[in-house]
């Protein structure tokens, strides 16, 4: 028996048998064209694009009706990734230019754009470098005839060991015998880590070289749990891991049958969750609709997707759209731009180190400063309508937060208007933290983005599998970080929340309760797991593992505290 720790990117267990899927396509070597047959390649490029478009079209309608609009929406950002007059241009201009087959003009262009996506700043980017990935594949399987899924039949029990999972290999699985999956890497955020918690199925990630040390056919137990692959399990471990599966199905059902009810600890203390979007979709608006409102709402994919930027009644109608379909809150972030999510309509500055430069509130109030003004306005517009929270994001102290309402009370002058929505600041960076006494002062409520503050405390990127042991909340740093700005909310009275990933973790959302937290904002996906783990869990109990968490030194003395939530 052998035991592999990794990241659970999607709950559940899973007892099956090993297949491993090796890369589905080894792109031919380069191959120069004579001069005369360049036109005759491009044809053959086109027609590849064609059948591409037309395959995901069809991909997409099955997805919608099997799995739901949101899932499917994920192939329709495929379908305009082929429409990328940058993208296909490129492709083109390389067989042109070079005179080298379309594999090859493909593999090169589709190399060079996910490079820029991988040294993106922000996390969203990040992970649609293996979207634009998966579109090289497809075309390449188009062009050399091999555009039949892979596994669209397995054994009974089928666990899938690979190196990497693209969204396409997901969806084309036989999902009535895909028991779970495992891979070497995968984002949190990735549309595949989306697609496998819509589908239920467990993915365990950030296991270095795993197709190399798991063999075909060998048994497997999955547990998403622990973040543990077991292979070739002994019988007692079997015994011990079918008695956990069978009480996280228990748990696990009686979280979806509950999941309208209010959420509240066993002893009647109230916790409200709240919805974190994106890229508000539909299903996403239905699903928030269930809880006291949305505590996030970023707004960059309305820039960033763009040639040119959103009008301010553009703005008005997405922001009111969100507020009326949400019953409660609804808090809009402002603009998290600069670094590496620069608009394609501003010109971009020179920074030695861009991931440290111009970001947040102080590329609003520098570089993006008409930006910011056009959607402050649509903001003040739509607080008009709809009781809307705004909230300003990577501010670093009393000089940002001061500017940026000094602007937003000049817009409302200028608007005539005799009220102004609530505002809060995202405390996500080192600098927030220490000067929390007196941010407080200044706003009517704070959010905590444990993403990125936990990044900044660490020193730690959050998506490198090198360093993926070093990169969590539970540090005892980023707690007690965490916990000060809890502590300096409540001596002002304002509320506080987490909006970052961790507060969809049941266990992690237990100790910030524990620690004071009464608002959690979170995937509405993950709201009926925590609303669970908070309705068995009596405070009392929360808070004394709270104490002995934070009074840890290490991250492993955290886990051995917050053993007893599981």
């Amino acid at each position: 028996m052998k035991i592999l720790t990794g990241k659970a990117i999607s709950p559940g267990l899973a007892d099956g048998h090993a297949i491993i899927c090796t890369p589905s396509i080894n792109t031919e070597s380069t191959t120069h064209l004579p001069f005369n047959n360049v036109e005759a390649e491009l044809v053959r490029f086109q027609r590849a694009v064609q059948n591409a478009k037309d395959d995901l079209e069809a991909l997409q309608h099955r997805v919608h009706s099997e799995f739901g609009a949101s899932e499917a929406e994920i192939f329709s950002a495929h379908r305009l990734m082929l429409n990328d007059p940058e993208l296909m241009d490129d492709i083109r201009q390389r067989i042109q230019d070079k005179c080298i087959n379309a594999e090859e003009a493909i593999q090169q262009s589709i190399t060079l754009f996910a490079q820029r996506l991988q040294q993106a700043d922000d996390p969203y980017l990040r992970e649609r470098e293996q979207d634009i990935r998966d579109i090289g594949l497809r075309l390449i399987r188009h062009i050399g005839d091999h555009a039949s899924a892979r596994f669209a039949t397995l054994q009974k029990q089928s666990i899938i060991v690979a190196s990497e999972l693209m969204p396409s290999d997901l969806v084309e699985l036989d999902q009535q015998n895909l028991a779970g999956v495992i891979t070497e890497r995968c984002g949190e955020m990735s549309h595949v880590a989306i697609l496998a918690r819509a589908l239920g199925v467990p993915l365990l990630s950030g296991l270095p070289n795993i197709a190399s040390q798991v063999k075909n056919g060998q048994r497997l137990l999955l547990d998403s749990e622990t973040a543990e692959l077991v292979i070739e399990p002994t019988f007692v471990k079997l015994q011990q891991f079918r008695h956990q599966r069978t009480g996280f199905n228990a748990r696990a059902r009686q979280a979806l049958d509950d999941a309208d009810l209010a959420c509240e600890t066993s002893d009647g203390t109230k916790v409200t969750i709240l919805a974190n979007l994106g890229r508000p979709s539909d299903d996403e608006l239905q699903s928030a609709a269930k809880l006291s409102g949305v505590g996030l709402l970023r707004t960059e994919f309305l820039f960033l997707d763009h040639t040119e930027p959103p009008s301010i009644d553009q703005q008005v109608s997405l922001y009111s759209q969100v507020a009326r379909q949400v019953a409660g809150e609804t808090t809009i972030r402002t603009l998290d731009l600069g670094g590496d999510k620069f608009p394609l309509f501003l010109e971009r500055q020179l920074e030695l180190n861009p991931n440290m430069g111009s970001r947040g509130l102080r590329f609003s109030l520098t570089a993006g400063e008409q930006l910011f003004r056009d959607q402050i306005r649509a903001l003040l517009h739509t607080s008009q309508q709809f009781p809307i929270k705004i909230m300003f994001p990577m501010v670093m102290g009393v000089d940002d937060l001061a500017a940026a309402k000094t602007l937003v009370e000049e817009i409302a002058d200028d608007m005539q208007l005799a009220s102004l929505p609530p505002f809060g600041v995202l405390i996500e960076t080192p600098a927030s933290v220490l000067l929390i006494d007196t941010i407080v002062e200044q706003v009517d409520f704070i959010g905590i983005g444990t993403n990125d503050l936990t990044q900044f405390i660490l020193a730690t990127d959050r998506n490198a599998l090198d360093t993926a042991d070093d990169y969590s909340t539970l540090h005892p740093g980023v707690l007690r970080a965490i916990h000060t700005v809890i502590q300096a909310a409540h001596r002002s009275g304002i509320p506080v929340k987490i909006c970052g990933e961790a507060a969809s973790v049941p266990e992690i959302a237990c100790l910030f309760v524990g620690m004071g937290i009464r608002r959690l904002s979170m995937s509405p996906l993950s709201a009926p797991r925590v609303k669970y783990a908070l309705r068995t869990t009596h405070l009392d109990r929360l808070e004394k593992i709270a104490k002995e968490a934070l009074a840890a030194h290490t991250k492993a003395d955290v886990v051995n505290a917050m053993r007893a939530l599981v």
